[in-house]
């Protein structure tokens, strides 16, 4: 994430607002509660996320807040509401398995980007391109109370999930970065920066007492600064990454890693981890060997391959299109390409660009190794970084994967049924399954053919609740003025 100085104290106002004890996003939701009705989508091809062929002659049964059935139109009853869906798509809700809420996603030259206003915004951007669950793999202050306010309907956006906190060495990533950020005061106490088993040991303790979804720990050497890529940090000792794995799992906690080379990886897989959350990017003999060793142990690979494209959004064909507008709140958009932009600036720094381009070309090499090893793949954006807008960049990430090797019916699964296996709900989310919950999407065209029919969302259905990404406007709030008033 790359952000510059000035903004330090919005940011720091900002998360002041998000803090639990007084949590200001607020939304009433929009949806037709299905409740009281059955409801049965016909027509549509379906597409159920585990695979398999397209169903063209099958009908889904929802009532309540879950699908009570797939089949024939023999089991439509008499008394549901028939939506025809002839000539559309039918799938799962997409999962998002890496994002930071807490970022913008735009370019950080806004004050308006560091308001409650600017989440509540993304949130609905999330619906509108289809997501109906998102996975926070940041550190955040209000992550329960942005779970219990969407969930209880004053806040309008996806299932959301996450970590809370973090573990780290002492000073490694992403320690620098938020203190060039300006956030050290208020995000350094939701890291555990740990150098001990004592330490490592309380720190899950703590974590753990906080009803978070998961344990995230960074264990790279690489970090990932305001203006550039190092690899002096220091990875975890062994025994603190033995331990921390041990006393999650003992909680019954999955482990999500941020590595960056391939044995900073195999180390994490050796001692028992779960997920590996960012594309395994620095150069380093031995990455299909880590890939093969995932593929035994069953530890999954989220690539976030958008966040090393360096400077696409940019490009007018995959970022500014017609898709992303009136489904991004248009502060953030226009944030990108502002004066003052960190994404515009970080394309001037001396080497920066080469080295995201270049993390890039590693990381789709990679990707190719998984997928031909079998490593269970998911999707993630890691959006909330400069310039990964939440929603947007969920389509890029789609394209990327696909441009790797992966089919469009893998990239589904990636972002379906996989995508809920990786966060822990996979028996209730990722695929349309009698007895799963009610998240459902409508697309207009066949993603099979083009994914990017996965940018026209004509209806999303969520929990037993109908919800027209159309109309789910984005609140405003006013400029700042040069004042301060």
């Amino acid at each position: 994430m790359c952000a510059d100085t000035a903004g330090s104290q919005e940011r720091r106002s900002f998360l002041r607002q998000l803090l639990p004890a007084g949590i200001l996003l607020l939304s009433v939701c929009s949806g037709h509660s299905l409740a009281d009705e059955i409801l049965a989508l016909t027509g549509a091809r379906i597409i159920d996320g585990n695979g398999g062929p397209a169903r063209e002659d099958a009908v889904v049964i929802v009532q309540g807040q879950k699908i009570s059935a797939i089949g024939p139109a023999s089991v439509i009853p008499a008394n549901a509401r028939v939506m025809d869906l002839a000539g559309k798509t039918l799938l799962p809700g997409l999962i998002d398995a890496h994002i930071h809420i807490g970022g913008s996603g735009g370019g950080a030259a806004d004050p308006r980007e560091f308001t409650p206003t600017a989440v509540e915004n993304s949130l609905l951007s999330y619906l509108k391109f289809g997501v109906t669950s998102i996975y926070d793999m940041a550190a955040h202050p209000s992550l329960n109370s942005m779970k219990t306010a969407l969930e209880t309907g004053e806040l309008t956006g996806p299932r959301l999930y996450g970590n809370g906190f973090g573990i780290t060495a002492p000073g490694s990533h992403p320690i620098r970065l938020i203190t060039e950020l300006g956030l050290l005061d208020y995000l350094g106490p939701f890291y555990f920066q740990v150098d001990s088993v004592a330490d490592a040991e309380e720190a899950v303790r703590r974590i753990s007492a906080e009803q978070v979804d998961g344990i995230k720990l960074f264990h790279s050497r690489v970090e990932a600064g305001t203006t550039r890529f190092d690899a002096d940090m220091d990875k975890l000792k062994p025994e603190i990454l033995q331990t921390v794995i041990e006393q999650a799992h003992a909680r019954r906690l999955r482990v999500y890693a941020h590595t960056s080379f391939p044995s900073e990886a195999r180390e994490f897989v050796e001692a028992g981890g779960d997920v590996v959350v960012h594309s395994i990017h620095m150069a380093e003999t031995g990455a299909r060997d880590v890939f093969e060793l995932m593929a035994a142990r069953d530890v999954a690979y989220i690539p976030t391959l958008a966040v090393f494209e360096g400077g696409y959004t940019m490009e007018p064909g995959s970022f500014f299109s017609p898709q992303q507008h009136e489904k991004v709140w248009d502060v953030l958009l226009a944030s990108i390409t502002a004066p003052g932009s960190v994404v515009l600036a970080s394309r001037t720094v001396p080497g920066l660009l080469n080295d995201r381009e270049r993390s890039l070309e590693i990381s789709m090499a990679n990707l190719a190794r998984a997928l031909q090893t079998g490593v269970k793949i998911a999707m993630g954006s890691d959006a909330g970084n400069a310039g990964m807008l939440h929603g947007a960049t969920v389509l890029r990430e789609l394209q990327l994967m696909n441009e790797a090797g992966m089919t469009p019916m893998q990239v589904i699964v990636a972002a379906t049924r996989n995508g809920a296996e990786v966060i822990g709900r996979g028996e209730e989310l990722g695929t349309l399954e009698a007895g799963k919950l009610a998240d459902i999407i409508v697309v207009n065209g066949d993603p099979l053919q083009d994914l990017s029919a996965l940018g026209n969302v004509e209806l999303v259905v969520k929990n037993g609740k109908i919800i027209n990404p159309g109309e789910l406007e984005f609140k405003e709030v006013q400029q700042p003025t040069g004042d301060g008033s």
